[in-house]
């Protein structure tokens, strides 16, 4: 195998993690998410870096607060290696009826152990949608 096919093959391995990662919180299923993290996690908010030992929000809180219901986003792994991935996310947050929420661009952090690729680090960006 070249390494460009090992790096390809990492990268869909971390992609697919990134989905389940997503897909469990498009359904607020908290613990669903958390199964998806590695802690302590470093989540780095708008004005503050925290390392946690739990997951910093409830998706199901959010869900209720804003409406949303599921999201398209595309993950763009810029870097990988058989331990550590560095992954672009960028896409939208919609309501049931496919209304725009808001824009969401994020940057996450996994790393790769025993029980597979997990979120250790993330920051994220949100813009509301345009009335």
């Amino acid at each position: 195998m070249t390494a460009a096919d090992e790096r390809a093959r990492l990268a869909d391995q971390v992609r697919q993690a990134m989905d389940r990662y997503t897909r469990a919180f498009e359904q607020g299923d908290l613990e669903g998410v958390t199964a998806w993290v590695r802690f302590p996690l470093t989540y780095i908010a708008e004005n503050e870096v925290r390392t946690l030992d739990r997951y910093p929000f409830d998706p199901a809180k959010l869900k209720a607060k804003t409406g949303f219901d599921h999201a398209r986003v595309g993950f763009d792994v810029i870097s990988v290696d058989p331990d550590k991935a560095h992954v672009l996310v960028n896409g939208t947050r919609h309501r049931a009826d496919g209304s725009v929420i808001e824009a969401i661009e994020s940057i996450y952090v996994l790393t790769h152990g025993d029980d597979g690729w997990k979120v250790v680090a993330f920051s994220g960006l949100r813009t509301p949608a345009a009335d």
